[in-house]
């Protein structure tokens, strides 16, 4: 019983690595995502998008000007060599959790990487295990998706919250919890900033709490593993998508 928890731990993980789609290197002072746009915008907000954003004080992450803060020299070359860096930093959500992150370089203009990665229900074309998905609701810079995946031939079912922020290339997520869900907790963001000569540097950061116990000291070094993996899928469709279009 226990192997074969643990067996669906990681694959419950790996599926949800961008679901979209921790570790902070800082704050931007002074933004706070409940309090950005003009009081006309706010007013226009759906009531239930108002209830999510004022249910906490969320800040955004800050990488730096390049987004390459608290990134090592050795883990600077291995991002520009391609490879997908794990960072360490402690960093968290915009709900405060601490989360496994990530670097990746995308070889596409920022405008490019944040088009088709904010295009969240473009997930089911890349990620095989998405069986179904349906946007519920659609705001000007929001979502909410219905996600349904199949795990070891169990279906699982949540629904997620999108919020984006296009001006910062900053998109972030979290469970609807109002929704049914087969998980605990879900959150997590991404953030790209323009690398010159067409590239982009994209930070990572994702939590995942199944629905049943497993001892962290087991389950990190599995989300990790998966995180990795999936990040490089994400980078070869960034990548393929905006070399066809």
């Amino acid at each position: 019983m226990v192997t074969s928890d643990l067996k669906f731990d990681f694959l419950f993980i790996f599926l949800f690595v961008f679901s979209a789609p921790c570790l902070f290197a800082g704050y931007l002072p002074g933004e706070r995502l409940g309090i950005l746009g003009d009081e006309k915008r706010q007013g226009q907000m759906q009531p239930q998008r108002q209830a999510q954003e004022n249910s906490s004080s969320l800040r955004i992450p800050d990488f730096g000007p390049d987004g390459l803060k608290g990134l090592s020299p050795e883990q600077i070359k291995k991002l520009q060599a391609g490879e997908v860096v794990m960072t360490s930093s402690p960093e968290v959500t915009p709900d405060g959790h601490s989360v496994i992150a990530a670097a990746v370089m995308f070889k596409v203009a920022v405008e490019q990487a944040w088009e088709i990665l904010s295009a969240t229900d473009r997930q089911i074309e890349y990620l095989e295990e998405i069986k179904k998905l349906r946007v519920l609701e659609a705001g000007e810079d929001f979502n909410r998706t219905e996600f349904e995946v199949k795990v070891m031939g169990q279906k699982v079912r949540y629904t997620v919250v999108h919020h984006f922020l296009p001006e910062l290339y900053y998109l972030w997520w979290e469970l609807d919890k109002k929704a049914p869900h087969d998980l605990k907790d879900l959150s997590g963001f991404w953030r790209l900033y323009p690398a010159g000569e067409g590239k982009t540097i994209g930070r990572y950061g994702s939590r995942v709490v199944p629905g049943f116990p497993v001892p962290e000291f087991i389950r990190k070094p599995l989300y990790k593993s998966g995180v990795r993996s999936s990040l490089e899928k994400v980078r070869v469709y960034v990548e393929k998508t905006a070399s066809s279009e």
